[in-house]
């Protein structure tokens, strides 16, 4: 009987080791996966510029503005982008295109009636976890196109300048021809799992900007 008993209790603590084992194991895999999600969101920071619009305020008129002005600044997107194949070269040509975008987007604004004032600057900002159509833009900091409308206290507009995923004609089901086979993954990626991690990376994101 007493062989017995020492046999349960080996049996049990075996048991719990191999429960052990198996979290310990479970827990390096996922951490390894997340890993080199971050790591690819990461990346792909350094591959886009955001453009970035914020309307006067949210009245319905100030809305429509934004919308209105938005496409305006996308016919000319083009030519801003036209021999652009990095994100250094894609801030370069904003750069100097910029007072030129924000004389366009003045006199666009006058000519629809609105004394607003409009700020064009490129700066670097951090975004929430953002979903553009079939695509999803995990959170950090990026750089960004921003043209401010006024007192810039509406609800803003976003979407990506370069690559150029703003303009419906090239915006494509995968985002391949536009980026790296690691970060197509990220920005494609959908379901429960992708929707955890990128939980999990924003608070992460957030959580780090906050301290710093």
């Amino acid at each position: 009987m007493t062989d017995f008993k020492k046999f349960g209790k080996f049996i049990r603590k075996c048991d719990i080791l191999t429960i052990s084992m198996l979290a310990g194991a479970c827990l390096t895999l996922l951490t390894a996966s997340f890993s080199a999600f971050a790591q690819s969101c990461e990346a792909l920071q350094g591959e886009v510029l955001r453009l970035h619009i914020l309307p006067n305020s949210n009245s319905a008129d100030d809305q429509q503005l934004k919308y209105e002005l938005r496409d305006f600044i996308l016919s000319d997107a083009k030519t801003y982008f036209a021999d652009v194949s990095t994100l250094e070269e894609a801030v370069q040509s904003a750069q100097y295109y910029l007072s030129s975008i924000e004389e366009n987007a003045k006199a666009f604004i006058a000519e629809k009636g609105y004394d607003y004032d409009v700020i064009v600057s490129i700066e670097t900002m951090f975004f929430t976890t953002r979903v553009y159509e079939n695509l999803t833009m995990p959170a950090g900091d990026y750089t960004a196109l921003r043209i401010k409308i006024g007192e810039g206290e509406g609800q803003n507009w976003w979407c990506v300048a370069f690559p150029p995923l703003c303009l419906p004609a090239v915006t494509q089901k995968s985002g391949e021809p536009y980026f790296s086979p690691e970060t197509s993954k990220v920005i494609e990626a959908d379901g429960k799992r992708a929707e955890v991690k990128f939980k999990l990376y924003e608070w992460l994101k957030q959580k780090r900007s906050n301290s710093s």
